[in-house]
């Protein structure tokens, strides 16, 4: 914090800068960039420990644009929000949406996956595509029997890749609600593996 206070102090005035970017002023968004730096890195790393290092440098390089375009839509006649907060908000706002998309991205790719597994599987031996999908039925039914509707459309949202906030939005419901629904069908789910086993 005190790096960033020092940094502030020698930079020439922001709005100036601010200007200077909006006029395209390269080396001034660069002054912009290298003054804000630490802000945009601590909001990558907050995003990004589990992610693989080229997913951390998409998440780099969408802190960077979407900095860029805090500069440009930073309405400077308003004095409630400095810039530095106003920047923060954006960055955090879109790498959470980055980190939603990575996520269903995986979730996808995994289940790609699994769906060329099983093709192979049944190219090979068409009795063998049978049984799995038969299992999954199987699984999927005694899921649905031990969880209320409600916990079953919740789970079915989750594990597509949905975040407990996204999943509170499509099922009408609130964030709290949906989380303790998410809670319920672990335990359920934890104590049917353990009598299965």
């Amino acid at each position: 914090m005190k790096e960033q206070a020092k940094r502030e102090e020698e930079c020439p005035d922001k709005a100036h800068l601010i200007e200077q970017v909006r006029g395209g002023d390269e080396q001034a968004f660069s002054q912009m960039l290298a003054l804000y730096r630490p802000l945009l890195e601590a909001s990558v790393r907050r995003f990004s420990q589990e992610l693989l290092p080229e997913e951390q440098q998409d998440l780099r390089q969408e802190a960077t644009l979407v900095f860029y375009h805090a500069i440009l839509n930073y309405d400077m006649e308003q004095s409630e929000v400095e810039f530095g907060l106003y920047a923060k908000i954006c960055v955090t706002n879109a790498l959470v949406s980055q980190l939603r998309l990575i996520r269903r991205r995986r979730v996808e790719e995994s289940l790609d996956g699994m769906e060329s597994r099983s093709a192979v599987l049944e190219e090979n031996d068409p009795a063998v595509g049978v049984l799995e999908e038969e299992r999954l039925r199987e699984l999927y039914a005694v899921i649905r029997k031990h969880l209320s509707p409600f916990e079953y459309r919740v789970w079915r949202l989750y594990v597509s890749g949905m975040t407990a906030k996204d999943v509170a939005r499509a099922v009408g419901k609130d964030e709290r609600s949906v989380g303790n629904a998410i809670y319920r069908i672990r335990q359920k789910l934890r104590a049917l593996l353990r009598q299965s086993e």
